[in-house]
């Protein structure tokens, strides 16, 4: 992964990181384009290989990301605190 990524300004991260889960979601690993994700991300193909070498570096990238996302979230709310799911809540 090419670190110029996170040089961007958040918003923009997060716009590609977020057509990317789209693209993913709606199809297979296999079936979900490039080009698409590109597309749903406002920027160029060339581009979202500048940020990430090959599909399969992007994939992973979000399979991190929603790690830390769900690590962080478990910290906030606490949730391995309890077995009451209603005092989540």
């Amino acid at each position: 992964m090419n670190n110029k990524f996170f040089d961007l300004p958040v918003e923009k991260q997060q716009r590609i990181v977020n057509a990317a889960y789209k693209v993913f979601s709606n199809s297979s690993y296999k079936k979900a384009p490039m080009s698409e994700i590109a597309d749903e991300g406002g920027i160029s193909k060339a581009l979202l290989f500048h940020y990430f070498i090959n599909k399969k570096e992007l994939y992973m990238y979000l399979w991190e990301n929603a790690i830390e996302m769900t690590r962080k979230a478990i910290i906030e709310y606490k949730t391995l605190e309890t077995s009451d799911f209603m005092d989540i809540c």
